[in-house]
């Protein structure tokens, strides 16, 4: 159907007129948070949606509706949401005029399969978006043209304000009608656009210097003397560009544009339909100064509107932990979606990976999102992987069992904090503590507490991620303990579950209310190695009342062999394939009569003491990584060569990666006693000639590049072997491509040839 809709429902934004549009929407002064208090948002909570089961569509097949043939196909899966990717500019060809007519009829054929449509509204990105008669485009730090709007466009900001609340007026009350994605610049990263960073269009240093910096400031005197600057109007204040003085008020502009557009958007939205809300958050923690993706602005909108926020990249353990920390904070759901990066042979273990840390978003779990159904090879190999595993995740419940301990991330560098701690490394490094010791510490932000969503007082020991702060240094001069590095965890905060091996097993519990029994999800998240050895289970980490628990697997509903030891805890051993799912359930009292007790567990030995990777070959222990991959700016990238009648791998030259450094990089079997060796010896069988070589770079504690023994060989153009010694070793999988060392080629200009490396335990 082809509708017109007058555009005098939502109000243009220009001049002081937006100041007080603002006002009007907005919990609060358009000010940074560094210039005002905090502001509390509603203490309505959000009830956890445990029915969101999902998987994001196009917006049709290939330009026919999706029919109910195709949405009985998916809810025979589980599915029971199918999120349409929704293009701007086929539902509204004309400027006020709308076509709604495939919408209606993709909504009659979900309807009846029993399936429910969430429509995502893009602003920018996705085919279809944004509309034709859009022509403002973003500009980015560099001064590129980007794709994205210009974020303050007011007509294109009125534009897609009206787009959105049209259409869900029109569809609110569907039967079929699931909710709708909010979304505005580019996808789900906000201010992302093109190679550089979006912002910097002239509409947006015009709302700026116009509006922002007077509704902020107030005088240019009071801008005067916080900054010790000379101006006489605000007009002169630049739209500083990153690194350069000042840069930290636009920074702080362009945060305080996400939090405000996106609440003025849902308030909107919320004034023409009270159904599900969902927001996107893309990217990762260290993005939040460039792409605007400050999680809490999220979760506090969310907490304001009875929104979900679904966590892209849910495959990431930090970004897991910190999300479901910020879910329980905030009391609002948190569903997870996966965006895959790696190959084909990589799926497996990417989904595993993402449907084994669900639990952790409990107790307000929103559901699952797969991306995308489409019949890519994410798709035909993910998508199963996902929809068998659904029956699993729909039965889980209770809580992810935090103790009173936190991590504490500063979040101040995103607002324009120049001295605020770097976001860089966060993410990964609480991916690494978490994969050493398995507790379920909770994960408290800057902004959490400036939003009153959580105070450090509630905690027995706070691990400051990123540096210490004004809240740290509170939290101290009270009394409270403030930790320096992961090992003190163990001190404040039992450990839930120990393993004998990291980085392949990932366990995750979810307690039940009344702390008398828990549900366990196992994950074999390693692409290239399976996990043997053991999960030692501990009833006090898992917040479970004392006495004696056995073990049941959920999928068999058999007892495995377990072990009940001294101070209470259960041990079970484990040998699980690459990408391999389970669940156990914990009961309550002893195993079931003629349960096989091991007699070593959990085991104190046992994996190769010795590792080797060849070129051309595999099953040795340890995998060199990028074999074949031709993408441009990879460091590592190798080629599979023969060399004076050897096979080995070639490096690619600082000329084909278009990138300076040239690496070649390996990761070992978890389970190997090489990986938890502290000094390993290198063998590495390499092509000798004038000027090249190697320096031997491995995963050591606070330092996953460590520079070890540098390798420069004769030079006369033959097959030798350089044997080294790598002392206080951490092989944690911390360095790029999730290695655990790499040898960092001396002239990139020039190839490397490596036949073998093999890895032994010293002594």
């Amino acid at each position: 159907m082809l509708r017109t809709v007058r555009r005098g429902a939502i109000p243009l934004l220009c001049g002081l007129a937006a100041s007080v549009f603002v006002a009007q929407y907005a919990t609060a002064d358009p000010a940074p948070a560094h210039a005002t208090a905090p502001r509390t948002a509603t203490t309505t909570h959000a009830t956890p949606t445990s029915d969101y089961w999902a998987s994001q569509f196009q917006f049709d097949n290939n330009g026919t509706p999706w029919s109910t043939a195709d949405f009985t196909a998916v809810k025979a899966k589980g599915i029971d949401r199918a999120e349409l990717n929704m293009p701007w500019s086929k539902l509204e060809p004309a400027r006020g005029t709308f076509d709604f007519s495939e919408l209606d009829t993709e909504l009659a054929n979900a309807k009846a399969a029993g399936v429910k449509l969430v429509p995502i509204f893009w602003q920018s990105g996705w085919g279809g978006s944004p509309a034709t008669f859009e022509t403002d485009h973003e500009v980015t730090s560099t001064g590129a043209t980007g794709v994205a709007l210009a974020w303050w466009d007011q007509t294109e900001q009125n534009d897609y304000f009206a787009y959105v609340t049209a259409t869900v007026a029109h569809i609110t009350h569907n039967p079929a009608y699931g909710g709708s994605f909010m979304d505005y610049g580019h996808l789900d990263a906000q201010w992302l656009d093109g190679p550089g960073v979006g912002g910097w269009a002239p509409a947006d240093i015009a709302y700026f210097q116009n509006t922002w910096l007077p509704a902020t400031y107030k005088t240019i005197n009071a801008f005067n003397t916080k900054y010790g600057t000379t101006y006489t109007s605000f007009s002169q204040v630049p739209a500083a560009l990153p690194g350069a003085p000042l840069d930290s008020v636009y920074q702080a502009f362009r945060q305080w544009s996400v939090q405000d557009t996106y609440d003025r958007l849902t308030a909107a939205v919320r004034k023409v339909s009270d159904g599900p809300l969902f927001y996107y958050f893309g990217g990762h923690i260290a993005n939040a100064p460039q792409l605007g993706n400050l999680p809490d602005i999220f979760f506090n909108l969310a907490r304001k509107y009875h929104a979900t926020v679904v966590e892209d990249a849910a495959n990431s353990a930090g970004l897991s932990l910190l999300f479901g920390s910020l879910g329980r904070a905030y009391h609002v759901p948190v569903a997870q979606e996966w965006t895959v990066f790696g190959t084909d042979d990589q799926i497996p273990a990417e989904a595993t990976n993402w449907l084994s840390m669900y639990a952790m978003t409990l107790p307000y779990g929103g559901g699952e999102d797969f991306f995308i159904h489409d019949g890519t090879s994410k798709d035909v190999i993910g998508y199963p992987i996902y929809t068998s595993w659904l029956p699993q995740l729909k039965k889980l419940s209770g809580s992810f069992p935090t103790q009173p301990v936190a991590v504490y991330i500063d979040y101040s560098q995103a607002r324009g904090n120049d001295s605020g701690g770097s976001l860089n490394n966060v993410e990964n490094d609480m991916t690494a503590l978490w994969d050493g010791y398995q507790a379920g510490s909770s994960v408290v932000t800057s902004e959490e507490i400036a939003n009153h969503a959580d105070s450090l007082s509630h905690y027995r020991a706070v691990l400051p991620m990123n540096g210490s702060d004004a809240n740290i240094a509170a939290y101290q001069k009270a009394g409270g303990t403030v930790l320096s590095n992961g090992s003190q965890l163990a001190s404040y905060a039992p450990a839930y579950a120990d393993l004998t091996s990291q980085h392949a097993l990932q366990v995750v519990p979810a307690t039940a209310a009344d702390h008398r029994s828990a549900q366990i999800t196992l994950g074999e998240v390693s692409p290239s190695f399976g996990y043997t050895g053991s999960v030692t289970l501990h009833p006090k980490g898992l917040n479970l009342v004392a006495g004696t628990y056995h073990v049941v697997d959920a999928l068999t509903g058999q007892a495995p062999a377990q072990k009940v030891l001294a101070d209470g805890s259960l041990c079970v051993p484990v040998a699980m394939k690459s990408a391999q799912l389970d669940q156990w359930s914990m009961l309550p009292g002893a195993a079931p009569a003629g349960t096989p007790v091991p007699d070593q567990c959990p085991s104190s030995s046992g994996g190769a003491t010795s590792v080797t990777g060849t070129a051309g070959q595999g099953g040795g222990g340890l995998l060199f990584l990028s074999v074949g991959a031709t993408g441009l700016g990879g460091d590592g990238n190798l080629t599979q060569v023969t060399q004076d009648g050897q096979t080995a791998y070639e490096t690619w030259t600082s000329a084909q990666s278009g990138v300076t450094p040239a690496n070649v990089y390996l990761q070992l079997d978890p389970s190997s006693q090489v990986a938890k060796a502290s000094t390993v010896t290198a063998n590495v069988t390499y092509w000798s000639v004038a000027g090249q070589g190697f320096q031997v770079q491995y995963d050591s504690p606070g330092a996953p590049y460590f520079g070890g023994p540098t390798v420069a060989g004769s030079g006369t153009g033959s097959w030798q072997t350089a044997t080294v010694t790598l002392t206080n070793v951490q092989f944690a999988e911390l360095q790029n491509l999730s290695a655990d060392l790499r040898l960092a080629v001396t002239d990139p200009t020039k190839p490397l040839y490596v036949s073998s490396v093999t890895l032994s335990t010293a002594g």
